[in-house]
C-alpha cells in the first residue's frame, strides 16, 4: 500500500494525498498550520492537525486551543450520515454504508474491497436526512483496508444532481458536526 495516505484541509481546501514525511516537512515550513484538519486514508472522520501529532511521529507541545468556536467556514465540509450506499461498477456491486458526506463526496464503510484507485463508478444513496435515495457517480480516491482503521471507499462525486448536491450543503450547512475524505 502507497505511503501517500494523508490529506489535509486548510483554507477552504482538501489536498493531498501526502506522505508522513512531507507533511512533517510541510508543517516545519509553516504551508501547514495546526489548527488545519487531517484525515488519513481509513479514518472515518477529519481531526485537528494538533491532535494527530503522534499519529505523524511528532513530539510538539502544542498549546491548550482557544476557547473561541472555530467558524464553520474553516471546518471540513463534512457531516456524519448514516444508512445504505450501493456502489457498482456495472459489474460488480459492494453494499456499504454511508458514513459522512459533503458536496464533493462520501466515505463508504464496506468489508468488500474490489474497487480500484481512480475507477470509476456508480451509486445509490438510501441515507437518513434525505426523502428518498439518489443516484451518483464517483471515483475512488482513498481506501482502507487496514484491520486498525474502519474499511471502505473514499468516493468523489464526479456527477451529482443539482439539487441533490443542494441539500448536501444544506446538511452540512446545519450539521454541528462536519468531520473529509474523504470522500472528497
Amino acid at each position: 500500500m502507497s505511503d501517500l495516505v494523508w490529506f489535509v484541509y486548510q483554507g477552504g481546501m482538501q489536498t493531498g494525498p501526502f506522505t508522513a514525511q512531507l507533511l512533517r516537512e510541510m508543517l516545519d515550513k509553516k504551508e501547514v498550520a495546526l489548527d488545519s484538519f487531517l484525515f488519513k486514508a481509513g479514518w472515518k472522520d477529519w481531526r485537528q492537525l494538533s491532535e494527530c501529532l503522534e499519529d505523524l511521529g511528532l513530539n510538539i507541545v502544542v498549546p491548550p486551543p482557544p476557547t473561541i468556536p472555530v467558524p464553520a467556514s474553516s471546518r471540513p465540509p463534512r457531516a456524519t450520515i448514516s444508512g445504505q450506499i450501493i456502489v457498482h461498477n456495472n459489474g460488480q456491486l459492494v453494499i456499504g454504508s454511508g458514513v459522512n458526506i459533503s458536496a464533493s463526496g462520501i466515505f463508504v464503510e464496506t468489508e468488500d474491497l474490489i474497487f480500484k484507485l481512480g475507477e470509476s463508478l456508480k451509486i445509490t444513496c438510501r441515507v437518513k436526512g434525505f426523502s428518498k435515495s439518489f443516484n451518483a457517480q464517483a471515483e475512488v480516491i482513498r481506501f482502507s483496508s487496514s484491520s486498525h482503521e474502519p474499511k471502505g471507499y473514499g468516493l468523489r462525486f464526479t456527477k451529482i444532481d443539482g439539487s441533490i448536491k443542494s441539500q448536501i450543503e444544506k446538511m452540512v450547512g446545519l450539521s454541528g458536526h462536519q468531520p473529509l475524505a474523504r470522500g472528497g
